[in-house]
C-alpha cells in the first residue's frame, strides 16, 4: 500500500472553505447575523414566558373568588356546555328544578359521577356549586363556553380591553374597525357574549346604546358619551376663556353654524355642565360647573380637563 497521503476530494476542499469563511453551510446566514437573530429569538421568548406567567396569575387572580368546589364543577361545564348551544333561561331554585333544563341536568349528573368519588363532594354542595356559578354568571344561557373561556378568548378579551379604554363606545364608532380589524356585526356578536357573563354592561343614550366596562360607575355615563364629541370640550373651552361670549362669537371661533352650539348647550345645560345667570352688568353669562369636571376626571382620562382647570 502506498504511503504517500491522499489527495482530498474536491468538495471535501470546498466544504472547509465555507467552514472557515462567515458564512454557515447549511442556510448561508452570516454568522454576525446568526448570533443577532439568536439573541433576538431568546429576548421574544423570554417576552413570551412573561406574558404566559401574567397569564397564569391573571387566571389565578380571576379565579379567585370561586371556591374549590365552583373551580372544580367550572372545569367539567367547560366540555358539558360544548354539547348543546341553547337552552332556556334557567334560574335554580331547588335540585328538582334541574330536571327542567336538560344542559342543566347533564352537568350535575356528570359532576356526581366525577367529583363526588374522586373529590368527597355531597349532591347538595354540587347542586349549591352549580347555583352560583349561575349566580355569579360563570356558566350562562345561550352560550357554549365558561366565563373562563371567554376571558381566555383572544378576540373577546381584546374587544373587553378596547371598551375599557374607551368607554362609552358604540357599534357605528370607526374605532372599531380601525383598532379591531372587524365591522360592526361581529363587533356586536361579541358584545353580546360579553355582557351576556357581565363582564361589560350596555345603556342607550338617545338613540344609540353605549358600552361600558362592567366596573364603571353609571353615574357618569351620560357625560362620557357627551364628551366622545370633541365640539362639547371647545364649546367649554370657550366659555373658560370668556363667560360672556355669544352663540354666535362661539360659532365664528369654532367655524361651526351657531344653531349646532345652541343644540348643544341645552344638553350641557341638562347635565349640570353648564348654567346661564348674569353678572354684575347684568349681561348673560355661562358658568361651568368645574366641581363635576375634576369628578369626571377622577374616572376617565379622557378628556383632559386639568389644563383648564389649573388657578381655579
Amino acid at each position: 500500500m502506498s504511503l504517500e497521503k491522499r489527495r482530498e476530494p474536491k468538495e471535501t476542499k470546498k466544504e472547509e472553505i465555507l467552514v472557515e469563511s462567515s458564512f454557515r453551510r447549511d442556510d448561508f446566514v452570516p454568522l454576525n447575523e446568526k448570533k443577532e437573530i439568536k439573541k433576538e429569538d431568546a429576548e421574544i421568548e423570554k417576552v413570551e414566558e412573561k406574558l404566559e406567567i401574567e397569564k397564569v396569575e391573571e387566571e389565578s387572580e380571576i379565579l379567585g373568588e370561586l371556591t374549590e368546589i365552583e373551580k372544580d364543577v367550572l372545569e367539567v361545564a367547560e366540555s358539558i356546555l360544548k354539547l348543546k348551544r341553547y337552552d332556556s333561561e334557567f334560574e335554580i331554585e331547588s335540585e328538582s328544578e334541574i330536571q327542567k333544563f336538560p344542559i342543566i341536568e347533564k352537568l350535575y349528573a356528570k359532576c356526581i359521577g366525577k367529583l363526588a368519588f374522586k373529590k368527597g363532594y355531597s349532591k347538595d354542595d354540587i347542586f349549591l356549586a352549580i347555583r352560583s356559578l349561575d349566580e355569579k354568571s360563570w356558566i350562562t344561557t345561550n352560550e357554549r363556553r365558561t366565563k373562563l373561556e371567554v376571558l381566555n378568548n383572544e378576540k373577546l378579551s381584546q374587544i373587553l380591553d378596547f371598551i375599557k379604554i374607551n368607554p362609552g363606545i358604540h357599534a357605528r364608532d370607526e374605532k372599531i374597525e380601525k383598532e379591531l380589524n372587524i365591522t360592526r356585526t361581529p363587533f356586536l356578536k361579541h358584545v353580546m357574549t360579553l355582557e351576556r357573563f357581565k363582564l361589560i354592561r350596555s345603556k342607550r343614550i338617545g338613540k344609540t346604546l353605549h358600552y361600558f366596562a362592567q366596573e364603571v360607575q353609571e353615574d357618569l355615563d351620560d357625560y362620557r358619551v357627551i364628551f366622545i364629541n370633541p365640539l362639547i370640550p371647545k364649546i367649554i373651552e370657550e366659555f373658560f376663556k370668556d363667560e360672556a361670549t355669544t352663540i354666535s362669537k362661539m360659532g365664528d371661533a369654532l367655524e361651526i353654524y351657531s344653531g349646532t352650539i345652541q343644540y348643544h348647550l341645552k344638553k350641557l345645560k341638562e347635565l349640570n355642565l353648564l348654567r346661564e345667570t348674569t353678572n354684575q352688568s347684568g349681561n348673560k353669562i355661562h358658568l361651568v360647573n368645574v366641581e363635576l369636571l375634576k369628578k369626571y376626571n377622577e374616572i376617565f382620562r379622557e378628556p383632559d380637563f386639568s389644563q383648564l382647570l389649573i388657578g381655579l
